[in-house]
């Protein structure tokens, strides 16, 4: 019995050990992409119809992945997919971490997302601005959406965007959720305050503090 005990012991260890040597920026992201890929797989089984938006595209990867699984699991799919972001980092430092140094990108890089994906719309600007672009603003109905941008601040207005437009069956997904900033705000608590919790159904945990819900209606 001890030996079994040893054993067992010794292979929690390794795992243990395992775990840690494993890049945070590895087990998030994979985490990250499996998410995307059970919620499109349930959007084509449900047959759930809508456009895909993303706030906070940063280097495009997560967004091209979405395209990428929509494409596969619905083939006659007619979704546009939308990403907003600055690419000029936070409008604000309201985090030690989250802030313009360290997540400014390139907007040229993104742009050529257009090229390989035609039903890919990437457009640039904070959100106050972009939000109020014409073709983002006739979004009327939205089957998956993704935020993305780390801050509470930055986070207001996207939520708001959605209250009305998420149609029966979509995703929502947010990074950063539970992160605290300098003020003691979270994004949650905006997703709480804004979402009735009997129609938004919690369907998994994702990376670091990421969460994807479903609307029910």
């Amino acid at each position: 019995m001890l030996s079994l005990i040893s054993k067992l012991t010794y292979l929690h260890n390794i795992f243990s050990k395992l775990i840690i040597s494993l890049p945070v920026f590895f087990t998030h992201n994979f985490s990250k992409y499996m998410n995307i890929k059970n919620a499109f797989y349930n959007l084509s089984l449900d047959q759930i119809t809508g456009d895909c938006i993303e706030f906070g595209v940063f280097t495009g990867s997560s967004f091209k992945h979405a395209i990428r699984v929509d494409a596969k699991f619905n083939k006659k799919s007619e979704s546009l997919f939308y990403g907003l972001d600055s690419f000029e980092g936070f409008p604000d430092d309201s985090h030690p971490y989250f802030n313009q140094e360290n997540f400014k990108s390139s907007y040229s890089r993104a742009k050529k997302i257009e090229k390989k994906f035609s039903n890919a719309r990437i457009i640039k600007g904070f959100f106050s601005d972009s939000l109020n672009n014409s073709e983002v603003k006739d979004i009327k109905k939205i089957k998956f959406a993704y935020i993305d941008c780390d801050l509470y601040t930055s986070a207001i207005e996207p939520i708001k965007f959605l209250e009305n437009r998420l149609v029966i069956g979509s995703y929502l997904m947010i990074d950063d959720f539970v992160n605290i900033d300098r003020h003691g705000r979270s994004i949650s608590e905006l997703f709480y305050s804004t979402f009735n919790e009997k129609k938004m159904v919690f369907v998994s945990s994702f990376g670091v503090s990421g969460v994807i819900y479903r609307y029910v209606g």
